[in-house]
């Protein structure tokens, strides 16, 4: 045993050396190290520590029991010896004892200085209490129930006293709490690594349901990106090849982030490529979506959405807007930007009917059609100010109109205004740039995976 400490000063420096250990403990084990450092404040020959955490009256299992001249003589000064000592991991297979002194001690449910007069065939101590001469038992409360036990045994007599129980009782106390509380603390680590995992497996499954490939679409260049937040979102844009040439154009956004948010998202994907309507408009596939959303009771989580049909021969695009961001129309004639406000409703999932209905504009040459979602127009700055739509217009002022010069052009735009490569949300393009000239390369996207009929 060492050396007890007399000196005030010393037995401060010895307090404040327990507590760093404490404040830098990442195992319950290396708690028990730091707490070992009280041995030179009261003598302990033996030190147990018993629980009856989850088990019937009467009943207790040994969490630890150390021959502090063994711990004292180990090279690391009983330091690995503590830090194996992990109980509550193997508790299943830990004995379970009734009776003895300890069973007497817990039955009495009060901290407790007594003398022995050494203790012969105890269950759970056996030979190692056979030179004890006296005890300190002290109960650790957790949620107002003495629920562990700490009992520190010496070979002399009347070792212990009133003065000693009571620093004993509120140290172990505090040492019970700091236990539990990192016990807490590593099992949130180990479920935010199992959630995280489960949220990139979500997201993997999210993004494998958008285009594998853009389409080749007559008279259309097309450039898409799509930037994650750091949770599975709901941003979603696809394409969709109809029999008669015309092609639907979508842009989606389920409300919210994480597994959810994916979830409906993959609800809406199918829900729009098993579709079977009579007749392919954009506001007959919205109301016909929104009435599948609806039934399904997802409760709060709607999803905003632009289907537009594009027809090659005539360059009419036809759409229908359900609560999304209206588009950006960049005219190639001037330059300017304007927005698409036209046949606007309430996003699905909400109410049915969704009261959907379609408009119409004819695109000319060099004109560009942007479609969004509001991960882009509502990402902050330091100040808290929002991109807005005045950021996205003068961003795509900035660039010819060229699909893929859009996309650098609003990225480049939205660094300078966040100067961060993180994003709170998901942030969705689709640009479609409109030349009536160009004739379709060889298909590259596969259109049996994108008919709507």
């Amino acid at each position: 045993m060492s050396q007890l400490l007399t000196d005030p000063k010393a037995r401060l420096a010895l307090v404040r050396e327990l507590l760093e250990g404490v404040s830098l403990a990442r195992e319950p084990g290396e708690i028990q190290v730091a707490f070992r450092q009280l041995w030179r404040l009261y003598p302990v020959d033996l030190y147990v520590s018993a629980s009856v955490r989850g088990l019937a009256r009467g009943s207790y299992k040994l969490t630890r029991l150390i021959d502090t001249r063994e711990a004292a003589a180990a090279s690391d000064g009983g330091v690995s010896l503590y830090a194996r000592m992990d109980p509550w991991r193997h508790w299943s297979t830990l004995p379970t004892y009734e009776g003895g002194l300890i069973g007497q001690l817990i039955d009495r449910g009060e901290p407790v200085v007594m003398r022995l007069d050494g203790l012969r065939d105890d269950p759970a101590l056996g030979p190692a209490a056979l030179e004890m001469r006296s005890v300190m038992a002290t109960p650790i409360f957790d949620r107002g129930r003495p629920v562990n036990w700490a009992l520190q045994f010496a070979r002399a007599p009347d070792t212990y006293d009133d003065e000693a129980l009571e620093i004993f009782v509120m140290v172990a106390n505090l040492a019970g709490t700091a236990t539990r509380n990192l016990v807490s603390v590593r099992e949130a680590e180990r479920a935010t690594v199992r959630l995280r995992t489960q949220f990139e497996e979500v997201a993997r499954v999210q993004q494998s349901l958008l285009p594998r490939t853009l389409p080749s679409i007559p008279g259309l260049k097309v450039a898409t990106s799509y930037l994650t937040s750091d949770e599975a979102g709901g941003d979603y844009y696809d394409f969709f090849h109809f029999e008669d040439g015309r092609w639907g154009i979508l842009i989606a956004d389920v409300a919210g982030h994480g597994a959810a948010a994916a979830t409906v998202m993959a609800m809406l994907h199918a829900i729009l490529h098993a579709y079977e309507g009579s007749g392919v408009h954009p506001h007959l596939v919205l109301e016909h979506a929104n009435s599948r959303l609806v039934a399904a009771g997802l409760e709060g989580a709607f999803t905003t959405a632009f289907l537009a049909i594009y027809d090659p021969s005539t360059g009419e695009f036809q759409f229908s807007r359900a609560g999304h961001n209206p588009p950006r129309w960049k005219h190639g004639a001037t330059g300017l930007v304007s927005s698409i406000e036209e046949a606007g409703t309430l996003p699905l999932g909400v109410f049915e009917p969704l009261g959907a209905t379609s408009a119409s504009i004819r695109l000319e040459p060099g004109d560009t059609i942007v479609l969004y979602t509001d991960g882009i127009t509502e990402a902050f700055n330091a100040r808290r100010e929002m991109f807005g739509v005045k950021g996205l217009d003068a961003a795509l002022e900035e660039c010819s109109g060229q699909p893929a010069c859009v996309v650098d052009s609003v990225h480049g735009a939205l660094y300078e205004h966040t100067r961060l490569r993180t994003r709170e949300d998901d942030q969705t393009i689709v640009a479609l740039r409109y030349e009536p000239t160009m004739r379709a390369a060889l298909p590259t996207f596969d259109s049996a995976a994108g008919v709507l009929a």
